[in-house]
Protein backbone atom coordinates (compact mmCIF):
# COMPACT_ATOMS: atom_id res chain seq x y z
CA UNK A 1 0.00 0.00 0.00
CA UNK A 2 1.28 3.63 -1.34
CA UNK A 3 1.77 6.50 0.97
CA UNK A 4 -0.98 8.20 -0.31
CA UNK A 5 -3.83 5.35 -0.53
CA UNK A 6 -2.65 4.40 3.45
CA UNK A 7 -2.93 8.02 4.60
CA UNK A 8 -4.25 10.12 2.35
CA UNK A 9 -2.06 12.97 1.64
CA UNK A 10 1.04 12.79 0.00
CA UNK A 11 -0.60 12.66 -3.07
CA UNK A 12 1.47 14.78 -5.71
CA UNK A 13 4.95 14.50 -6.77
CA UNK A 14 6.80 16.37 -9.15
CA UNK A 15 9.72 14.96 -11.27
CA UNK A 16 11.68 17.64 -13.09
CA UNK A 17 13.38 16.18 -16.21
CA UNK A 18 11.77 13.79 -19.14
CA UNK A 19 14.31 11.55 -20.12
CA UNK A 20 15.21 7.77 -18.52
CA UNK A 21 16.08 8.95 -14.85
CA UNK A 22 13.06 11.05 -14.92
CA UNK A 23 10.77 8.14 -16.90
CA UNK A 24 11.90 5.94 -14.45
CA UNK A 25 11.46 7.99 -11.03
CA UNK A 26 7.83 8.57 -12.64
CA UNK A 27 7.69 4.64 -12.39
CA UNK A 28 8.48 4.61 -9.64
CA UNK A 29 6.24 7.32 -8.02
CA UNK A 30 3.14 5.74 -9.31
CA UNK A 31 3.52 3.35 -6.23
CA UNK A 32 3.50 5.67 -3.63
CA UNK A 33 1.67 8.96 -4.78
CA UNK A 34 -1.62 9.07 -6.17
CA UNK A 35 -0.62 12.21 -9.08
CA UNK A 36 2.73 12.94 -10.91
CA UNK A 37 3.47 15.61 -12.96
CA UNK A 38 7.12 15.14 -15.06
CA UNK A 39 7.82 18.76 -15.60
CA UNK A 40 10.21 18.58 -19.47
CA UNK A 41 12.11 21.89 -21.08
CA UNK A 42 11.83 20.30 -24.45
CA UNK A 43 8.76 20.68 -26.76
CA UNK A 44 7.11 17.08 -26.75
CA UNK A 45 9.01 14.98 -29.44
CA UNK A 46 6.83 13.91 -32.55
CA UNK A 47 7.51 10.37 -31.55
CA UNK A 48 10.81 8.60 -31.01
CA UNK A 49 12.80 11.42 -31.81
CA UNK A 50 15.38 12.96 -29.61
CA UNK A 51 15.06 16.04 -27.47
CA UNK A 52 16.85 19.18 -28.52
CA UNK A 53 18.17 19.65 -24.85
CA UNK A 54 19.06 16.18 -24.68
CA UNK A 55 22.07 16.26 -27.87
CA UNK A 56 23.99 13.68 -26.84
CA UNK A 57 21.00 11.14 -27.84
CA UNK A 58 22.14 11.35 -31.19
CA UNK A 59 24.58 8.91 -30.24
CA UNK A 60 24.98 5.19 -29.73
CA UNK A 61 23.13 4.25 -25.61
CA UNK A 62 23.84 1.30 -24.40
CA UNK A 63 21.62 -0.43 -21.27
CA UNK A 64 23.88 -2.28 -19.18
CA UNK A 65 22.28 -5.80 -18.40
CA UNK A 66 21.95 -4.23 -14.82
CA UNK A 67 19.73 -1.25 -15.80
CA UNK A 68 17.53 -3.86 -18.61
CA UNK A 69 16.48 -5.98 -15.75
CA UNK A 70 15.18 -3.19 -13.26
CA UNK A 71 13.87 -1.39 -16.12
CA UNK A 72 11.43 -4.82 -17.03
CA UNK A 73 11.11 -4.73 -13.73
CA UNK A 74 9.36 -1.36 -13.67
CA UNK A 75 7.76 -1.61 -16.94
CA UNK A 76 7.03 -5.80 -17.43
CA UNK A 77 7.42 -6.53 -21.12
CA UNK A 78 8.90 -3.27 -22.04
CA UNK A 79 12.04 -5.75 -24.03
CA UNK A 80 9.01 -7.64 -25.76
CA UNK A 81 8.08 -4.23 -27.14
CA UNK A 82 11.63 -2.86 -28.03
CA UNK A 83 11.66 -5.94 -30.25
CA UNK A 84 8.28 -5.77 -32.01
CA UNK A 85 9.64 -2.60 -33.20
CA UNK A 86 12.76 -4.30 -34.65
CA UNK A 87 15.45 -3.26 -31.58
CA UNK A 88 17.63 -6.39 -31.70
CA UNK A 89 18.48 -8.08 -28.37
CA UNK A 90 20.88 -11.26 -27.00
CA UNK A 91 23.64 -12.73 -25.20
CA UNK A 92 26.21 -9.88 -24.83
CA UNK A 93 29.38 -11.80 -25.63
CA UNK A 94 27.60 -13.71 -28.25
CA UNK A 95 26.68 -10.61 -30.48
CA UNK A 96 29.14 -8.38 -29.67
CA UNK A 97 32.34 -7.60 -30.80
CA UNK A 98 34.96 -5.24 -28.60
CA UNK A 99 38.38 -4.03 -28.12
CA UNK A 100 39.35 -3.49 -24.60
CA UNK A 101 41.92 -1.41 -23.89
CA UNK A 102 43.91 -4.48 -21.99
CA UNK A 103 41.99 -7.24 -23.99
CA UNK A 104 39.61 -8.72 -26.66
CA UNK A 105 36.30 -9.78 -25.39
CA UNK A 106 35.83 -13.34 -26.00
CA UNK A 107 33.28 -14.57 -28.51
CA UNK A 108 31.43 -16.71 -26.16
CA UNK A 109 28.14 -16.84 -24.08
CA UNK A 110 28.39 -14.81 -21.20
CA UNK A 111 24.51 -15.68 -19.66
CA UNK A 112 23.82 -11.98 -19.56
CA UNK A 113 21.43 -10.91 -22.32
CA UNK A 114 20.83 -7.42 -23.48
CA UNK A 115 18.67 -5.06 -26.27
CA UNK A 116 20.19 -2.97 -28.74
CA UNK A 117 17.67 0.31 -28.91
CA UNK A 118 18.19 4.00 -29.74
CA UNK A 119 17.56 6.13 -26.26
CA UNK A 120 15.10 8.02 -28.08
CA UNK A 121 13.11 4.92 -28.87
CA UNK A 122 13.75 3.98 -25.10
CA UNK A 123 12.17 6.94 -23.85
CA UNK A 124 9.39 7.34 -26.00
CA UNK A 125 8.08 3.53 -25.24
CA UNK A 126 8.47 3.97 -21.51
CA UNK A 127 6.68 7.19 -21.65
CA UNK A 128 3.73 5.97 -23.66
CA UNK A 129 3.17 3.26 -21.03
CA UNK A 130 3.10 6.13 -18.72
CA UNK A 131 0.88 8.41 -19.97
CA UNK A 132 -1.49 4.99 -20.64
CA UNK A 133 -1.51 4.54 -16.70
CA UNK A 134 -3.62 7.67 -16.16
CA UNK A 135 -1.70 8.70 -13.18
CA UNK A 136 1.71 10.66 -14.78
CA UNK A 137 1.08 14.10 -16.41
CA UNK A 138 3.40 15.07 -18.84
CA UNK A 139 3.71 19.16 -19.25
CA UNK A 140 6.46 19.71 -21.91
CA UNK A 141 8.15 23.47 -22.61
CA UNK A 142 8.25 24.00 -18.98
CA UNK A 143 11.63 25.63 -17.18
CA UNK A 144 11.93 25.34 -13.61
CA UNK A 145 13.51 28.57 -12.12
CA UNK A 146 13.76 27.35 -8.32
CA UNK A 147 12.30 25.47 -5.94
CA UNK A 148 9.75 26.62 -2.84
CA UNK A 149 10.70 26.15 0.60
CA UNK A 150 7.88 25.72 3.13
CA UNK A 151 9.25 24.56 7.12
CA UNK A 152 12.14 22.77 6.78
CA UNK A 153 11.28 20.99 3.52
CA UNK A 154 10.06 21.71 -0.69
CA UNK A 155 6.67 22.42 -1.42
CA UNK A 156 6.51 23.07 -4.92
CA UNK A 157 8.21 24.62 -7.83
CA UNK A 158 8.43 27.76 -9.66
CA UNK A 159 8.09 27.62 -13.33
CA UNK A 160 8.04 29.16 -16.41
CA UNK A 161 6.56 28.65 -19.79
CA UNK A 162 4.72 30.16 -22.70
CA UNK A 163 2.02 31.51 -20.56
CA UNK A 164 4.53 33.93 -17.96
CA UNK A 165 5.54 31.95 -14.58
CA UNK A 166 3.51 30.27 -12.18
CA UNK A 167 4.21 27.91 -8.71
CA UNK A 168 3.24 24.61 -8.77
CA UNK A 169 2.73 22.83 -5.18
CA UNK A 170 3.68 19.00 -4.43
CA UNK A 171 4.41 17.30 -1.31
CA UNK A 172 7.67 15.69 -2.85
CA UNK A 173 9.91 17.05 -5.56
CA UNK A 174 12.87 15.00 -7.41
CA UNK A 175 15.27 16.65 -9.41
CA UNK A 176 16.26 14.37 -12.66
CA UNK A 177 17.09 16.75 -14.76
CA UNK A 178 20.32 15.61 -16.31
CA UNK A 179 24.29 16.72 -15.64
CA UNK A 180 23.62 20.34 -16.60
CA UNK A 181 20.62 21.17 -14.09
CA UNK A 182 20.84 24.23 -11.80
CA UNK A 183 20.04 22.12 -8.57
CA UNK A 184 22.97 23.65 -6.80
CA UNK A 185 21.82 27.14 -7.39
CA UNK A 186 17.91 26.24 -6.43
CA UNK A 187 19.69 24.93 -2.92
CA UNK A 188 21.66 28.31 -2.41
CA UNK A 189 18.57 29.96 -3.16
CA UNK A 190 16.77 28.75 -0.57
CA UNK A 191 19.86 29.13 1.83
CA UNK A 192 21.26 25.59 1.81
CA UNK A 193 25.03 24.96 1.14
CA UNK A 194 25.74 23.56 -2.33
CA UNK A 195 27.92 20.23 -2.52
CA UNK A 196 31.23 19.49 -3.09
CA UNK A 197 31.65 18.50 -7.22
CA UNK A 198 34.19 16.26 -7.84
CA UNK A 199 34.91 16.19 -11.98
CA UNK A 200 37.43 13.79 -13.78
CA UNK A 201 38.00 14.68 -17.37
CA UNK A 202 39.80 12.74 -19.99
CA UNK A 203 39.10 14.91 -22.84
CA UNK A 204 36.52 12.87 -24.76
CA UNK A 205 34.74 13.92 -28.02
CA UNK A 206 32.41 11.86 -30.37
CA UNK A 207 30.97 12.22 -33.78
CA UNK A 208 28.03 9.78 -34.81
CA UNK A 209 26.28 9.22 -37.68
CA UNK A 210 22.92 7.15 -38.12
CA UNK A 211 22.54 4.48 -41.10
CA UNK A 212 19.44 2.06 -42.35
CA UNK A 213 20.23 -1.30 -43.65
CA UNK A 214 18.71 -4.94 -43.10
CA UNK A 215 19.80 -6.55 -39.93
CA UNK A 216 21.41 -9.14 -42.47
CA UNK A 217 24.40 -6.54 -42.60
CA UNK A 218 26.29 -7.53 -40.26
CA UNK A 219 26.58 -10.98 -37.76
CA UNK A 220 26.93 -8.71 -34.57
CA UNK A 221 24.59 -6.09 -32.28
CA UNK A 222 27.48 -4.18 -31.50
CA UNK A 223 31.18 -3.59 -32.65
CA UNK A 224 33.18 -1.22 -30.57
CA UNK A 225 37.13 -0.34 -31.21
CA UNK A 226 37.92 1.48 -27.81
CA UNK A 227 40.56 3.68 -27.55
CA UNK A 228 44.09 2.06 -25.90
CA UNK A 229 46.44 4.13 -23.53
CA UNK A 230 48.77 5.20 -24.11
CA UNK A 231 49.03 5.45 -27.83
CA UNK A 232 45.81 4.99 -29.57
CA UNK A 233 43.06 7.67 -28.44
CA UNK A 234 40.77 6.81 -30.94
CA UNK A 235 38.33 4.66 -31.17
CA UNK A 236 34.52 3.90 -32.68
CA UNK A 237 31.95 1.26 -34.32
CA UNK A 238 28.61 0.30 -34.35
CA UNK A 239 25.46 -0.46 -32.92
CA UNK A 240 22.21 -2.28 -33.98
CA UNK A 241 18.57 -0.68 -33.31
CA UNK A 242 15.24 -0.41 -34.35
CA UNK A 243 13.55 -0.19 -37.38
CA UNK A 244 17.19 -0.83 -39.53
CA UNK A 245 19.02 1.81 -38.02
CA UNK A 246 22.18 1.61 -37.38
CA UNK A 247 24.60 4.13 -35.01
CA UNK A 248 27.91 4.68 -36.54
CA UNK A 249 29.78 6.22 -33.37
CA UNK A 250 33.84 7.65 -33.62
CA UNK A 251 35.25 8.53 -30.15
CA UNK A 252 38.32 10.33 -29.58
CA UNK A 253 39.90 10.65 -26.10
CA UNK A 254 43.04 12.83 -24.83
CA UNK A 255 42.13 15.80 -26.76
CA UNK A 256 42.13 13.62 -29.89
CA UNK A 257 38.62 15.10 -32.14
CA UNK A 258 36.19 12.98 -33.67
CA UNK A 259 35.63 14.27 -36.90
CA UNK A 260 32.36 16.00 -38.30
CA UNK A 261 33.32 16.00 -41.97
CA UNK A 262 32.68 13.04 -44.21
CA UNK A 263 36.42 12.95 -45.34
CA UNK A 264 37.61 12.98 -42.24
CA UNK A 265 34.44 10.40 -40.65
CA UNK A 266 35.43 8.09 -43.22
CA UNK A 267 39.23 7.87 -43.18
CA UNK A 268 39.00 7.35 -39.25
CA UNK A 269 36.83 4.41 -39.56
CA UNK A 270 39.14 2.74 -42.05
CA UNK A 271 41.29 2.74 -38.91
CA UNK A 272 39.91 0.93 -36.83
CA UNK A 273 40.78 -2.54 -35.26
CA UNK A 274 37.63 -3.74 -36.57
CA UNK A 275 37.46 -3.67 -40.63
CA UNK A 276 33.35 -4.80 -39.68
CA UNK A 277 32.87 -0.98 -39.11
CA UNK A 278 34.23 0.36 -42.63
CA UNK A 279 32.40 -2.89 -44.33
CA UNK A 280 29.21 -1.80 -42.49
CA UNK A 281 29.22 1.77 -43.50
CA UNK A 282 29.62 1.01 -47.17
CA UNK A 283 26.81 -0.98 -47.19
CA UNK A 284 24.60 1.18 -45.50
CA UNK A 285 22.63 4.26 -46.35
CA UNK A 286 23.29 7.47 -44.61
CA UNK A 287 20.60 8.60 -42.73
CA UNK A 288 21.49 11.45 -41.02
CA UNK A 289 24.55 14.57 -41.01
CA UNK A 290 27.14 13.70 -38.33
CA UNK A 291 26.56 14.68 -35.58
CA UNK A 292 29.11 15.66 -33.05
CA UNK A 293 29.42 16.15 -29.00
CA UNK A 294 32.19 17.30 -26.40
CA UNK A 295 30.39 16.10 -23.21
CA UNK A 296 31.82 13.36 -21.71
CA UNK A 297 33.13 14.27 -18.27
CA UNK A 298 32.75 12.46 -15.03
CA UNK A 299 31.37 14.54 -12.88
CA UNK A 300 29.72 13.49 -8.88
CA UNK A 301 28.13 15.94 -7.01
CA UNK A 302 28.03 15.04 -3.05
CA UNK A 303 24.66 15.69 -2.04
CA UNK A 304 25.23 13.21 0.41
CA UNK A 305 28.06 15.09 2.18
CA UNK A 306 25.78 17.90 3.19
CA UNK A 307 24.75 18.64 6.58
CA UNK A 308 21.97 20.28 5.81
CA UNK A 309 19.46 19.45 3.11
CA UNK A 310 15.58 20.22 2.50
CA UNK A 311 13.16 17.59 3.36
CA UNK A 312 10.51 16.12 0.59
CA UNK A 313 13.55 16.84 -2.47
CA UNK A 314 15.94 14.44 -3.56
CA UNK A 315 18.16 14.49 -6.93
CA UNK A 316 19.31 11.67 -8.63
CA UNK A 317 20.47 10.61 -12.09
CA UNK A 318 23.24 12.69 -13.75
CA UNK A 319 22.21 15.42 -11.50
CA UNK A 320 24.21 13.20 -8.98
CA UNK A 321 26.57 11.83 -10.93
CA UNK A 322 27.40 11.75 -14.67
CA UNK A 323 29.87 9.63 -16.55
CA UNK A 324 32.37 8.93 -19.66
CA UNK A 325 29.72 7.83 -22.35
CA UNK A 326 32.06 5.38 -23.68
CA UNK A 327 31.43 2.58 -20.58
CA UNK A 328 27.82 2.89 -21.42
CA UNK A 329 27.11 3.31 -17.31
CA UNK A 330 24.82 6.69 -17.44
CA UNK A 331 21.19 5.09 -18.17
CA UNK A 332 21.43 1.89 -15.74
CA UNK A 333 22.44 4.24 -13.15
CA UNK A 334 19.36 6.74 -14.03
CA UNK A 335 17.27 3.27 -13.39
CA UNK A 336 19.23 1.96 -10.44
CA UNK A 337 18.83 5.78 -8.52
CA UNK A 338 15.11 5.22 -9.22
CA UNK A 339 14.82 1.96 -7.72
CA UNK A 340 16.13 2.98 -4.53
CA UNK A 341 14.21 6.04 -3.70
CA UNK A 342 11.25 3.41 -4.48
CA UNK A 343 12.88 1.82 -1.26
CA UNK A 344 13.15 4.32 0.57
CA UNK A 345 9.87 5.44 0.39
CA UNK A 346 8.71 1.93 1.06
CA UNK A 347 11.03 1.70 4.05
CA UNK A 348 9.69 5.45 5.04
CA UNK A 349 6.44 3.91 5.26
CA UNK A 350 7.29 0.94 7.42
CA UNK A 351 9.89 3.08 9.95
CA UNK A 352 7.07 6.13 10.13
CA UNK A 353 4.16 4.62 9.80
CA UNK A 354 2.28 7.45 8.90
CA UNK A 355 2.08 10.18 5.92
CA UNK A 356 5.90 11.90 7.29
CA UNK A 357 8.43 12.40 4.76
CA UNK A 358 10.70 13.85 7.31
CA UNK A 359 14.44 12.67 7.37
CA UNK A 360 13.95 10.53 3.99
CA UNK A 361 16.23 13.23 1.55
CA UNK A 362 18.99 13.09 3.80
CA UNK A 363 19.12 9.25 3.76
CA UNK A 364 18.42 8.60 0.29
CA UNK A 365 20.84 10.96 -0.70
CA UNK A 366 23.43 8.56 1.28
CA UNK A 367 22.29 5.44 0.24
CA UNK A 368 22.60 6.56 -3.51
CA UNK A 369 25.64 7.32 -3.16
CA UNK A 370 26.44 3.65 -1.90
CA UNK A 371 25.41 2.79 -5.59
CA UNK A 372 27.00 5.15 -6.84
CA UNK A 373 30.76 4.77 -5.35
CA UNK A 374 31.71 1.65 -7.09
CA UNK A 375 30.44 2.26 -10.78
CA UNK A 376 31.84 5.92 -10.35
CA UNK A 377 35.77 4.37 -9.30
CA UNK A 378 35.50 2.20 -12.23
CA UNK A 379 35.27 4.83 -14.70
CA UNK A 380 37.39 7.20 -13.33
CA UNK A 381 40.22 4.48 -13.08
CA UNK A 382 39.65 3.67 -16.60
CA UNK A 383 40.17 7.67 -17.66
CA UNK A 384 43.30 7.75 -15.43
CA UNK A 385 45.11 5.55 -18.03
CA UNK A 386 45.47 8.29 -20.00
CA UNK A 387 48.01 10.81 -18.64
CA UNK A 388 46.38 13.99 -19.80
CA UNK A 389 43.04 13.18 -18.40
CA UNK A 390 41.95 15.94 -15.18
CA UNK A 391 40.93 15.78 -12.28
CA UNK A 392 41.67 14.38 -8.72
CA UNK A 393 43.87 10.62 -9.13
CA UNK A 394 42.75 8.07 -6.99
CA UNK A 395 44.98 7.25 -4.01
CA UNK A 396 47.31 4.43 -2.83
CA UNK A 397 45.18 1.83 -3.05
CA UNK A 398 42.92 2.06 -5.61
CA UNK A 399 46.24 1.99 -7.89
CA UNK A 400 47.11 -1.41 -6.20
CA UNK A 401 43.49 -2.61 -7.03
CA UNK A 402 43.84 -0.68 -10.29
CA UNK A 403 46.84 -2.89 -11.41
CA UNK A 404 45.49 -5.89 -9.79
CA UNK A 405 41.99 -5.20 -12.68
CA UNK A 406 45.02 -4.86 -15.38
CA UNK A 407 46.21 -8.69 -13.92
CA UNK A 408 42.30 -9.52 -14.49
CA UNK A 409 41.66 -8.34 -17.60
CA UNK A 410 45.17 -10.49 -18.91
CA UNK A 411 43.26 -13.61 -17.46
CA UNK A 412 40.24 -12.81 -19.66
CA UNK A 413 41.09 -14.44 -22.64
CA UNK A 414 42.11 -17.54 -21.38
CA UNK A 415 39.91 -18.00 -17.98
CA UNK A 416 36.33 -18.74 -18.71
CA UNK A 417 35.41 -18.13 -14.69
CA UNK A 418 37.28 -14.85 -14.64
CA UNK A 419 35.88 -14.03 -17.35
CA UNK A 420 32.24 -14.29 -16.71
CA UNK A 421 32.62 -12.61 -13.47
CA UNK A 422 33.93 -9.62 -15.30
CA UNK A 423 30.79 -9.49 -17.95
CA UNK A 424 28.59 -9.32 -14.57
CA UNK A 425 30.56 -6.54 -13.12
CA UNK A 426 30.13 -4.90 -15.77
CA UNK A 427 26.94 -4.75 -16.54
CA UNK A 428 26.15 -4.16 -12.87
CA UNK A 429 24.67 -7.53 -11.90
CA UNK A 430 27.35 -8.10 -9.49
CA UNK A 431 29.20 -5.81 -6.78
CA UNK A 432 32.84 -4.76 -7.81
CA UNK A 433 33.86 -6.91 -5.06
CA UNK A 434 33.08 -10.28 -6.34
CA UNK A 435 36.35 -9.85 -8.71
CA UNK A 436 38.21 -10.13 -5.07
CA UNK A 437 36.88 -13.33 -4.11
CA UNK A 438 39.34 -16.06 -3.95
CA UNK A 439 38.42 -18.11 -6.75
CA UNK A 440 39.04 -15.15 -9.37
CA UNK A 441 42.06 -13.82 -7.14
CA UNK A 442 43.95 -17.29 -7.21
CA UNK A 443 43.46 -17.62 -10.92
CA UNK A 444 44.59 -13.88 -11.57
CA UNK A 445 47.84 -14.33 -9.34
CA UNK A 446 48.81 -17.50 -10.81
CA UNK A 447 48.14 -15.97 -14.22
CA UNK A 448 50.94 -12.64 -13.26
CA UNK A 449 54.16 -13.61 -14.10
CA UNK A 450 57.51 -12.62 -11.99
CA UNK A 451 59.50 -10.47 -11.97
CA UNK A 452 57.40 -7.84 -13.19
CA UNK A 453 54.21 -8.41 -11.31
CA UNK A 454 55.42 -10.09 -8.15
CA UNK A 455 54.18 -6.58 -5.95
CA UNK A 456 50.55 -7.45 -7.81
CA UNK A 457 50.71 -10.61 -6.90
CA UNK A 458 51.90 -9.64 -3.09
CA UNK A 459 49.55 -7.01 -2.55
CA UNK A 460 46.46 -9.38 -3.52
CA UNK A 461 47.47 -12.53 -1.73
CA UNK A 462 47.08 -9.97 1.55
CA UNK A 463 43.84 -8.56 0.67
CA UNK A 464 42.55 -11.98 0.06
CA UNK A 465 44.21 -13.35 2.79
CA UNK A 466 42.95 -10.23 4.81
CA UNK A 467 38.97 -11.04 3.61
CA UNK A 468 39.29 -14.71 4.83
Amino acid sequence: MSLAAAHGTGRHAIVIGGGIAGLSTARVLTEHFDRITVLERDKPPGGAEHRAGVPQARHVHILLAGGEQALEGLFPGLREELTAAGAPWGDYAGTALINFPIFRLPHSTSGVEVSFASRPFREYTMRCRLERGGRVEFRNGVQVKGLVAEGHGVSGVKVRDSRGEDVLRADFVVAACGREGRVDEWLAELGYPTPREETVDAALSYATRWYRGPRSLSRYNLVVDLPTPPDLPRGGGYMSCEDGKWFVTLMGIAGERAPLDEEGFHAWIRNLRFPEVWDLVQKAEPASPIYGSAKGENRHRHFEELKRFPDRFVALGDVVASFNPMYGQGMSMAVLGALELGACLSEQRERIGGPSLAGLSRRFQRRLERVVRSVWGMAISEDFRWSATRGERPGGLSRVVGKYMDELMNTIPDDELVFQRFVRVQHLLDPVSSLLAPDVARRVIERATRPVRTSVREVVGGLVGGAG
